[in-house]
């Protein structure tokens, strides 16, 4: 069912959000319903040039007019590495022939975290950006950003990891408590898919090697506190579809997100040699794909899969969901199952 989703609604020529949502899903060989490669179509409709310290460097806008292309910064490049496209890789930019890797040297330019400081929109808008670099970088990476700005990979790597940290400590106060916490827009909460993607991006520039040893440490806890995070969070989504069954189409959707970016995560952790799971944690990720199943059948039951159409003419930003967790919750489906993998 999933794979049908993403088939059907992620490779729209008109949505390159979601094309990239659908390239992590289902490879790097896309092809999208106007017969053109995906990676190709990115490049020539909706990258820009630019150039930095004399040299020419691709960047994708946040947006177009209308059309959404990168609500996150580097969500573009992060996909791009992630199911292994080269990086000398020739596309179009603006009638130009370009290696996919100018598209990295711009995010490099651009890239600089310094305490609350930043290169980016905010700290949730850089985890993208740090796993597209770490995935290319050479060891020890260190540049100067646009306005002078020193910076190492290592170093972005732990800030990364302490905002991480930071944003989690109350859940693990709790955890040390051994009370619950109400998901309110809290803390790591307030971050993009509840910060599924901070985890993974500072997940994976660890896996890669940079950082600190304290670094991998933080992640293999991280990975505990949000294993903690499911019963709790599950627990409110469903006393919600309870008491509200007229939002059951919001908060289904609520319930794919969580459940299919911890599968996704929990995966990608183990996959990266930062921790092995242990058997209480196979049983954990067992019965997180019979949620995830349960998910997807209730979310049919209910039909909306068949009138995400509908739905996108109602309200956008809900079937946008729809579609990108749909890819993540496959992508961890697959994941699990060992039908897909994580480069290294």
């Amino acid at each position: 069912r999933l794979h049908g989703i993403v088939t059907t609604h992620a490779r729209d020529p008109d949505n390159p959000w979601a094309i990239g949502h659908g390239m992590l899903a289902l490879g790097p060989d896309v092809e999208l319903t106007n017969g053109v490669d995906a990676v190709d179509h990115l490049f020539a409709e909706y990258a820009d040039l630019d150039t930095v310290a004399g040299q020419t460097v691709i960047r994708f806008p946040r947006a177009r007019g209308d059309i959404r292309i990168e609500p996150h910064t580097d969500l573009v490049l992060k996909a791009l590495t992630e199911v292994g496209i080269a990086p000398d890789r020739v596309v179009q930019v603006d009638g130009t022939e370009q290696p996919v890797s100018a598209l990295w040297r711009g995010s490099v330019a651009r890239a600089w975290v310094d305490g609350g400081e930043t290169g980016f929109q905010s700290l949730n808008d850089s985890p993208w950006a740090l796993q597209g670099i770490a995935a290319w970088a050479p060891a020890e990476l260190a540049w100067t950003a646009e306005g002078g700005h020193p910076m190492t990979l290592d170093g972005f790597t732990s800030q990364t990891v302490g905002t991480l940290r930071g944003e989690t400590a109350f859940l693990r106060d709790a955890i040390a408590r051994g009370t619950t916490v109400q998901k309110q827009g809290q803390g790591i909460f307030d971050y993009t898919c509840g910060g599924a993607h901070l985890f993974q991006g500072a997940a994976y520039a660890v896996g890669r090697g940079y950082g600190t040893p304290a670094d991998r440490d933080a992640i293999a806890e991280e990975l505990g506190v949000y294993f903690w995070r499911a019963s709790g969070e599950l627990a409110q989504i469903d006393g919600l579809l309870q008491s509200n069954p007229e939002y059951a189409p919001v908060l289904l959707e609520q319930r794919l997100k969580f459940t299919g970016h911890l599968l996704e995560s929990a995966h990608k952790v183990w996959a990266l040699g930062i921790t092995e799971p242990s058997e209480e944690d196979l049983v954990f990720i067992g019965v997180l794909r019979t949620q995830v199943a349960a998910t997807v059948q209730a979310i049919d039951t209910l039909g909306v899969w068949d009138r995400l159409d509908d739905v996108k003419k109602t309200n956008e930003q809900v079937y946008l969901d729809y579609v990108g967790d749909a890819a993540h919750a496959l992508r961890g489906l697959d994941l699990s199952t060992g039908e897909a993998s994580i480069r290294r």
